[in-house]
């Protein structure tokens, strides 16, 4: 059984700095619902055309934005149940807890979509998921709505999906990212699976800066806020995948590389460990 990964992941922060400011919509687009998680095409090569339940958690030691680190030390877990059908439709319940903010439990997540292959040689994938994200907090201008659309392409070891999607309820905005993945088999058992997929992702979105200046004749305090729609990050991830039966275990090594806004100085590359535990029911 390879890695079926369901985990529709939302992230909310309120981030502020003296001279940039960056909305709450805007710092999570990269990490609300990452489309590109939705490892279908092993789902379609590898299941019966049956009824599934997938039941995931996911752990983080470290909480980044838009692969910002803004100083907020603190751990994240993402209990998941994906409903995977037979004829290609999935469904979604998710929640996310932050160590560092009060309430600890953040959101509840319930996204839904369809996946098909587009040719003959079931080499192109395409998918469709909206979202619907339900905050213990009520931030302004958050966006409840999600809409994204992919397409994967596979063949033998090598994998690349593109992602666009619209983020609206609130102050919209939209992203694209593109993830390229290289699977290697390190140990393939009838017990017993291990493998890597390094994976090389790029994220473009919306971004507010806002700049502060001061006039000193006369003195006053003029705010001006630019969006700008550029690449905000890019990350190298080295996950080591073991499969076993109905379980699977993933223990993930990512780095990331933020690219600054024209107001954002001495960005830091950061790494952080993910690890998580997902088993699959027959229905």
């Amino acid at each position: 059984m390879r890695k079926l990964i369901l985990l529709f992941i939302c992230i909310t922060a309120l981030v502020s700095a003296q001279q940039t400011e960056l909305s709450e919509a805007d710092a999570i687009l990269n990490d609300l619902f990452v489309a590109d998680s939705l490892d279908v095409l092993d789902l379609f090569d590898d299941l019966k055309k049956q009824d599934y339940l997938y039941l995931t958690v996911l752990y983080n030691n470290k909480t980044l934005f838009s692969g910002r680190d803004f100083g907020v030390e603190q751990y994240s877990a993402f209990p998941s149940i994906s409903y995977i059908n037979g004829n290609n439709f999935f469904a979604n319940l998710s929640s996310g807890y932050y160590s560092g903010i009060t309430p600890n439990w953040d959101f509840v997540t319930i996204s839904g979509g369809y996946s098909n292959y587009i040719d003959t040689k079931k080499t192109l994938l395409a998918t469709g998921v909206y979202s619907y994200s339900s905050y213990t907090q009520d931030v302004a201008d958050l966006n409840n709505h999600r809409i994204s659309i992919g397409l994967s392409y596979r063949k033998k070891w090598f994998r690349n999906s593109l992602t666009a999607g619209y983020l609206f309820g609130g102050a919209s905005s939209s992203f694209v990212s593109n993830n390229t993945y290289v699977s290697i088999d390190l140990l393939d058992t009838k017990t017993l699976d291990i493998s890597i997929q390094p994976r090389l992702g790029l994220f473009w979105g919306s971004q507010t800066d806002r700049q502060e200046f001061v006039r000193y004749r006369p003195y006053r305090i003029e705010v001006i806020d630019n969006d700008y729609f550029q690449l905000l990050n890019t990350e190298l991830s080295i996950p080591v995948e073991f499969d076993f039966g109905n379980w699977d275990i993933e223990i993930d090594y990512t780095f990331s590389a933020p690219n600054p806004l024209p107001s954002e100085e001495n960005l830091e590359n950061t790494g952080f460990i993910s690890f998580s535990v997902g088993y699959l029911i027959g229905l």
